[in-house]
């Protein structure tokens, strides 16, 4: 450093912090919004609409005012389901599409199934669409994730259900 850079720091040391918290603070906002958080990454990535319609995108389809009497799950319910969703692809060789298939069929509302993906995002970090896709394997002998026949009927029940 050149000796009056110094002397100027020594003498003006408020200025000084003062400037490097607003270059700080304008660096951290410049990079918050140049590069997307992993919420926002995981949204883009799924593969179905983010729309109030659509269950799999939780954080829209729970915006909207859910009746007052609506049968929703527990906060340990819908873990547990969601624990079932990932225990059954996060297999060394095989996975259990039949328990994925009959999850998706026990939860008689969209809602549920919103709150079991929100769960699963919160408890595992990962999209439950994306998952479905690619699984989990330890040992991936070509296949990750569920077929896509079973995909598809994922998709159509959860299409089928009523909203609340």
């Amino acid at each position: 450093m050149s000796k009056v850079f110094e002397k100027s720091i020594a003498e003006k040391p408020l200025q000084w912090l003062l400037v490097a918290g607003v270059v700080g603070t304008g660096a951290y906002f410049l990079v918050k919004k140049v590069a997307p958080n992993k919420t926002t990454k995981i949204i883009e990535g799924a593969e179905t609409e983010v729309s109030e319609d659509n269950p799999f995108s939780y954080s829209a389809f729970m915006k909207q005012k859910i009746p007052v009497n609506t049968n929703m799950l527990t906060y340990n319910s819908a873990a547990q389901y969601a624990k079932k969703v990932y225990d059954s692809l996060n297999t060394y060789f095989f996975d259990d599409e039949d328990i994925i298939i009959g999850i998706f069929n026990s939860l008689s509302s969209k809602l549920k199934v919103a709150q079991v993906s929100e769960k699963f995002f919160v408890i595992y970090g990962k999209d439950i669409l994306q998952y479905l896709k690619k699984g989990n394997k330890t040992f991936d002998w070509g296949s990750g994730g569920v077929s896509d026949e079973t995909y598809k009927r994922i998709l159509t029940i959860v299409d089928n259900k009523p909203k609340f």
